[in-house]
């Protein structure tokens, strides 16, 4: 076990250790050089790419970056709970908005790969072996994906808003990380499926839903408090505010960050 695994595994709660195939992808991907430190060193300020470093910032690259934190899950809680984040152990970044892929200790002590987003959780697989295929596919964002019956690369069209790849210039088209695929072929001998369907991957339950089937969100659910009157006034602050923004799909980064600026201007 290399330098990034054994501070990934210091991490991790009681009762949860990375598989031995996880272990030998973040070993792979050291070797290449991937591993990166940030800050002051302390375990969660290690992590790994699955791209090399000229990829690393591609606008059409895959967002799955490895790494642990000292973050409990429960921690924005009004009442933290430390059972709770006893079972859960956040291994990687996988969409820029914070969703997260995580090892979750199930009621029977089963390990599980969970899939923890913004607007979506579930569990992913229990397979480690499935779960490297996932994230070796290429979609742009693993952990904003809506729905696991499509291909990467119609989840790069929707995710760009545009309908043909030729809309994006010749150095902005997908860069899949085919080192880490071809890794995953020569060591065992896993191919990449066309969809994450293909790998018994359901798509993810949203926050709320009561009729979730999902162990891990029916999880999260029943051990989730109920609001207090402060959060639902936030809640509701925030959506005006939004409603209030008027951000349009059509709208440009310039002028999403203008409307975004004008909240500052009001204040002032």
């Amino acid at each position: 076990m290399k330098s990034f695994a054994q501070n990934l595994a210091a991490l991790m709660p009681d009762g949860i250790t990375l598989p031995g195939a996880l272990i030998e992808a973040f070993d792979w991907l050291e070797d290449q050089g991937w591993h990166n430190i940030r800050g002051t060193g302390q375990p969660e300020d290690h992590w790994l790419s699955i791209y090399p470093p000229e990829l690393l910032n591609h606008p059409v690259s895959s967002h799955v970056i490895f790494g642990g934190t000292t973050l409990p899950y429960t921690g924005h809680w009004a009442a933290p709970d430390p059972a709770i984040d006893a079972r859960i152990a956040e291994i990687g970044e996988t969409s820029g908005d914070g969703g997260r892929v995580a090892i979750w200790r199930d009621d029977a002590g089963t390990l599980r790969f969970v899939h923890i987003g913004h607007d979506s959780l579930g569990v992913i697989t229990d397979d480690p072996l499935v779960l490297l295929q996932f994230l070796a596919m290429g979609y742009p964002e693993p952990g904003a994906l809506e729905r696991t019956d499509v291909t990467p690369a119609e989840a790069i069209l929707e995710h760009h808003g545009i309908t043909d790849r030729t809309a994006l210039g010749p150095d902005d088209q997908p860069a899949a990380p085919q080192a880490f695929q071809a890794f995953l072929k020569q060591r065992f001998d896993l191919d990449i499926p066309a969809r994450a369907s293909d790998l018994g991957i359901n798509d993810f339950a949203q926050y709320g839903d009561t009729d979730a089937t999902d162990p891990f969100a029916r999880w999260i659910a029943a051990a989730t408090p109920e609001p207090t009157d402060a959060d639902l006034a936030y809640e509701m602050e925030l959506m005006c505010t939004v409603e209030a923004l008027d951000i349009k799909d059509t709208d440009s980064t310039d002028i999403i960050m203008g409307k975004i600026g004008s909240l500052f201007q009001s204040k002032d």
